[in-house]
């Protein structure tokens, strides 16, 4: 949890870097289910240059149209009890992950 920690925080500071124009924390499992458009887009507005390439589509997409939706089992309530304790959440938040309820 630490190494992620640090390899979380160092990613952060990339925003800091002298030349960074923009930094945009896009995380790769929002992009494999919802695909590349909002990134692209993104890059664009950033930027100011247009894309010559196509989004490609996420798997969201892929799930509604041939409806085959995943069902995992639920982690168990001990697991989710250590990572709430163990995880620095401030830094996971800050890349759009949260706690989830021990139920």
């Amino acid at each position: 949890m630490d190494l992620r920690r640090a390899k979380m925080i160092n990613h952060l500071s990339v925003a800091n870097f002298r030349g960074t124009r923009a930094f945009l924390p896009f995380r790769f499992e929002d992009l494999n289910m919802n695909g590349t458009a909002s990134l692209l887009k993104s890059v664009e507005e950033a930027t100011g240059l247009k894309s010559k390439c196509n989004a490609t589509m996420g798997k969201a997409h892929r799930h509604l149209v041939t409806k085959k939706i995943t069902k995992h089992e639920p982690l168990p309530s001990e697991f989710i009890r250590w990572m709430n304790k163990y995880v620095d959440w401030e830094i996971e938040n800050r890349i759009g992950y949260y706690k989830r309820s021990e139920e």
